[in-house]
């Protein structure tokens, strides 16, 4: 019996460890350099609301790889959905929320507007937020600049592109 209750704190207090080690691999500051995909799933047509006007609803999955191998937006999957607000080929304005899981589960949200009038398809630069997160991600805050495009798919009338969010971050204590 004692070798069990031996064996089951040794496990208890190895398992506390290496996730207090996961915890602390994340510094709690720095840069962040991510390249990612997304594709809209099923992509929808704009729907016109007069004016020259449309009002286009996008459902985005994503995938994120931090370029510079910190946990933080790297191998992580996700889903976007985006509202947008056009005339002709111009975003007046474009407003949505992502959330992003790794393998663990844990999530980061992620907030973001366009900048009013940037053409299409060349591209939008978007300002995001990184608003939080669940587990290692709890108390992440970032602000990033979002370039992207769009890249040519093999499906017919799909919706995909490839860019990259730059910016800083801090994970703020939550205690």
């Amino acid at each position: 019996m004692f070798v069990c209750v031996t064996s089951a704190l040794t496990a208890a207090t190895l398992l506390a460890l290496v996730s207090n080690a996961q915890a602390q691999s994340i510094p709690p500051e720095g840069e962040l350099h991510v390249t990612f995909s997304t594709a809209a799933v099923p992509p929808i047509g704009p729907m016109p609301i007069g004016e020259g006007r449309q009002y286009v609803q996008l459902n985005l999955i994503m995938t994120a790889f931090n370029n510079q191998g910190n946990p933080i937006l790297n191998n992580m999957g996700g889903r976007c959905q985006l509202t947008r607000l056009m005339e002709g080929s111009k975003i007046l304005e474009q407003h949505g929320y992502c959330t992003y899981t790794d393998s663990d589960n844990d999530q980061i949200f992620e907030k973001c507007d366009v900048n009013a009038g940037q053409a299409l398809p060349a591209g939008a630069t978007n300002l995001c937020t990184l608003t939080g997160g669940t587990g290692k991600f709890q108390g992440l805050q970032a602000s990033l600049v979002i370039d992207s495009g769009p890249i040519k798919s093999t499906y017919e009338g799909a919706l995909a592109g490839i860019g990259h969010k730059n910016g800083t971050y801090k994970i703020l204590k939550t205690n």
